[in-house]
């Protein structure tokens, strides 16, 4: 089969050329997914199919410090970690294939995640091989000075639908940055070396971590219907902060958002932290999270999720929760997550979809 021929069980499934072909040999270059460490490089391949849509591919660890360290028995992949892999592969895409300048600053204005395949990933013993298609759209900027797109992303995990990821990025000249930060803050930015460390966390068992390390919860407090946590940043876990940066970056709040959740489960809801899994989200980003100012994130319960859709087709006893981050009274972030509970990972079989 050439490059650009697909089998018939392929073009039955929908897949785009290429995408049996992806390579799961070696990382892709760590400089273009501005990361320092090949640990945290997750992306093995990525290939241009039409000006606005390429495949890439994804090998997920076995074991990490960060994506692997938590306390579920689901033996799900951890959404966290999928995420991830859609956050290297739009970056990765683009600047190699949307004409992103490899100076540009990252600017996310909003996402959103539905896994609806979650519990139905079958355990291997090999690392996930996950295949990622991305569409592109909403480009922003003149030719050769892209401003900002949206990106659509489908994953496949074990030849069985995963989930999607819907991303709405911004993208700022290295050259005009430092004002927009400037101008956001009203006064100058503190080197990422002397921004003080928070040494307290809530218990980790309670978020679902068996490391401290990984808790981004620093105090806590949850009441009938509702609850809030300050923030705690993670300034030397080098998963989350792989090298200096002058916010919080987006990530980082949503590894705050899914403890916020799991702590809410227990308390507001009875389920078992070690049998839930976030399920998917929706947020939208107002503001940058500054480094140096006190984050609180805030959360509330609905009643169970009632949408009639992919994750309420495929997934039992799902929760939402609105989340709010704040700094200084100010919201910088709003949004709902979503939340599954179950007490066994059900595989489909082998050729099968999620809705």
């Amino acid at each position: 089969m050439t490059d650009r021929e697909m089998t018939d069980e392929e073009e039955k499934k929908g897949c785009p050329p290429l995408a049996a072909n992806l390579e799961f040999m070696s990382t892709v270059n760590r400089s273009v997914l501005h990361r320092w460490a090949l640990a945290e490089v997750f992306l093995t391949d990525a290939r241009q199919v039409s000006e606005d849509e390429y495949v890439a591919a994804a090998q997920l660890p076995p074991s990490h410090a960060y994506y692997t360290e938590h306390t579920s028995r689901l033996g799900a992949p951890d959404p966290m970690l999928l995420l991830e892999c859609c956050r290297q592969a739009e970056t990765y895409g683009g600047h190699e294939f949307a004409g992103v300048s490899n100076s540009s600053k990252f600017l996310l204005r909003s996402w959103s995640m539905a896994l609806p395949g979650l519990l139905t990933i079958p355990v291997e013993e090999t690392p996930g091989e996950m295949r990622i298609t991305v569409r592109t759209s909403n480009r922003r900027g003149a030719p050769g000075d892209v401003r900002g797109l949206t990106f659509g992303v489908d994953m496949k995990l074990a030849k069985r639908c995963l989930g999607f990821v819907s991303m709405d990025v911004g993208y700022i000249p290295a050259e005009v940055y430092e004002t927009v930060r400037l101008q956001g803050r009203s006064k100058p930015l503190i080197p990422f070396r002397d921004i003080p460390r928070e040494t307290a966390y809530v218990p980790p068992h309670l978020v679902g971590r068996n490391s401290p390390s990984n808790v981004v919860l620093s105090t806590a407090a949850m009441g009938t219907d509702s609850g809030y946590a300050t923030v705690r940043i993670p300034l030397d876990n080098r998963s989350m902060f792989d090298h200096g940066q002058d916010h919080v970056p987006g990530m980082v709040l949503m590894e705050a958002a899914r403890q916020i959740s799991l702590l809410g489960l227990s308390d507001l809801w009875g389920a078992s932290v070690n049998r839930s899994t976030v399920a998917g989200f929706e947020f939208s980003f107002m503001r940058y999270a500054e480094l140096d100012l006190p984050t609180t994130v805030h959360i509330r319960k609905t009643e169970p999720y009632a949408h009639d859709d992919n994750l309420s087709l495929m997934l039992p006893d799902l929760r939402t929760f609105w989340i709010d981050f704040e700094q200084q009274g100010d919201v910088i972030a709003s949004g709902r997550m979503h939340t599954t509970t179950s007490a066994s990972v059900n595989p489909l079989p082998e050729g099968e979809e999620c809705a």
